[in-house]
C-alpha cells in the first residue's frame, strides 16, 4: 500500500507507522505529507502531486535512529505496510526530527 493510501485509510492523519519489504530491521513513523499532520491531501489521488512525506527512521528492535531522510524517497512504491507503535516509542523523538 502507498504512504498516500496510508494516510487516508488512517483518517486522513499522520503519525502512523511503516515498515517497507525491503528495509531490515527499520521502521518509521510518518510525521507529516505535504507539510500537514491532518486534513485532505492536496491534489488528486492516488498521488496527491507527489507531495512530500517526511518520516523519523529508527532500528525496530532497539529503537536507535536510523538515517533515512527524512524525506521519504518514494512514498509511491506499494509495497509498504502499516505496523502498530513500538513499545519503546514514548514520542520523546517528535520535537528531534521536527529540527533534525
Amino acid at each position: 500500500m502507498t504512504i498516500y493510501s496510508m494516510y487516508v485509510q488512517n483518517g486522513h492523519k499522520a503519525g502512523f507507522w511503516v515498515q517497507h519489504r525491503s528495509w531490515t530491521s527499520t521502521c518509521a513513523r510518518v510525521c507529516s505529507i505535504a507539510g500537514q499532520q491532518t486534513g485532505k491531501l492536496p491534489g488528486e489521488p492516488p498521488l496527491y502531486g507527489n507531495a512530500e512525506v517526511l518520516v523519523q527512521a529508527f532500528d525496530v528492535r532497539s529503537g536507535r535512529p536510523v538515517q533515512m531522510g527524512p524525506k521519504l524517497e518514494m512514498p509511491e512504491d506499494r509495497n509498504y505496510v502499516i505496523i502498530a507503535e513500538p513499545g519503546w516509542y514514548r514520542g520523546t523523538t517528535a520535537s528531534t526530527a521536527a529540527h533534525g
